[in-house]
């Protein structure tokens, strides 16, 4: 019986940490965070994409996107830089295609939103590679590939506007990459 009640406040513990995201946090996913930010550092290439894909599982690669606290990329070299809730590339997004960057963060942004459009064009160059590998109703090759190119262009687009200081354009690449994450969600998450 003793066994029983450790083995179910084991089992609770953990569905706890995988709820708030501990359970992410672990050597696997800081493996893959920063095999992708080396990509995302170098350049992109799709022979180094389709490296990263052979050495990588696609929960860890889609779990870059959440916040820092959960295992994510966050926004900056440390937290702080955006609100809390603001935090990862998932969450940034959204607030990033209504309302742009201030003209008074532009500066302070340029880095951070330049570092996160390179690690996004990474993730981009491994899941190009990560796709189903047979066509199943409406999840199909094809599908996987035009939501992956359509978030790489986003990010190119992004990394472009900061670069030229187009930030009206900043508004138009954060939509670009967050329709493709809420299309493709809306056809392979299950």
């Amino acid at each position: 019986m003793k066994f029983m009640r450790v083995t179910a406040f084991g089992l609770a513990l953990a569905m706890l940490a995988a709820g708030t995201g501990l359970a992410f946090q672990g050597k696997d996913n800081k493996k893959t965070l920063e095999a992708l930010d080396a990509l995302a550092k170098a350049g992109n290439t799709a022979e180094a994409g389709k490296k990263a894909a052979g050495d990588l599982d696609i929960e860890s690669v889609m779990r870059a996107f959440k916040p820092r606290a959960k295992g994510g990329f966050g926004v900056g070299a440390k937290a702080g830089l955006v609100p809390a809730n603001q935090d990862g590339i998932e969450a940034v997004l959204p607030n990033l295609q209504k309302k742009g960057v201030a003209k008074s963060d532009e500066a302070k942004m340029a880095e951070p939103l330049t570092e996160l459009a390179h690690r996004v064009a990474a993730i981009a160059a491994v899941t190009a590679h990560m796709g189903p590998e047979k066509d199943q109703g409406v999840k199909t090759k094809k599908k996987w590939a035009e939501f992956n190119e359509m978030m790489k262009e986003g990010a190119e687009s992004l990394a472009s506007a900061i670069k030229e200081k187009k930030w009206a354009d900043v508004k138009k690449a954060a939509g670009k990459m967050n329709s493709s994450c809420s299309e493709c969600h809306s056809v392979f998450r299950d």
